[in-house]
């Protein structure tokens, strides 16, 4: 999943707090904000083994197809390789949701801020701001329920790779169904990537209109 891994920009901060935390509503939401991105490096730490994992598979896919039947007990065995390794993922995308969701509700502490604010225009842009961070969430939820289905099908795939009387049709009937379960999470992760990139758009939008010290990079 590193293909759709472009979460928010990340920020060299020196903002100089002239209130009391809490006092400024707009630090007040910085705060939430900031906290959210931390919240969510679990979610990016799993990209890296994910993509990892997923090539590994294919590669072992690859060998179980190069082998042949003749050679089943290595079949067997490079399939429960793959198996593990899918398990693994499993557990990669749970950790992946779980960061997810923790940093969308520190993220949604930022709703009562909104009323506070009572310059116009940055009133605006915050409002723009939860209204995009929601549908980013929406969509997250609609790519993890996708993978899921996705890996589900990889698995078994690799069990019935381990059955001697497999059929040929029934093989090719999963791989076709494999191969459309991944082209459905592929859309789920433009829309992500797509909502993502706004989101990183009115943040940077609300931090300059609130004139708050940050530098980008």
């Amino acid at each position: 999943m590193l293909s759709f891994v472009k979460w928010l920009v990340i920020l060299f901060v020196t903002i100089i707090f002239l209130t009391a935390c809490g006092e400024n509503p707009a630090n007040t939401v910085y705060e939430h904000l900031e906290a959210a991105v931390e919240l969510e490096q679990p979610f990016e730490d799993q990209q890296e083994p994910l993509q990892k994992a997923e090539i590994r598979e294919n590669d072992l896919f690859e060998q179980i197809i190069a082998l042949g039947m003749n050679d089943f007990e290595e079949i067997v065995q490079v399939a429960d390789e793959a198996i593990s390794s899918i398990q693994a993922r499993e557990n990669m995308i749970m950790k992946e949701k779980e960061s997810i969701e923790e940093s969308f509700q520190e993220f949604k502490k930022i709703e009562g801020e909104v009323e506070k604010i009572e310059d116009f225009e940055l009133n605006d842009v915050l409002t723009d701001l939860v209204k995009v961070m929601q549908e980013r969430y929406d969509h997250y939820q609609q790519l993890y329920d996708s993978y899921s289905e996705a890996i589900h099908l990889d698995k078994t795939l690799f069990e019935m790779l381990q059955e001697e009387e497999l059929v040929m049709e029934d093989l090719q009937n999963q791989i076709d169904n494999v191969n459309e379960a991944y082209e459905k999470v592929e859309g789920y992760k433009e829309e992500f990537n797509k909502t993502t990139d706004e989101y990183n758009q009115l943040k940077r939008e609300f931090y300059e209109k609130a004139e708050l010290n940050v530098q980008f990079e």
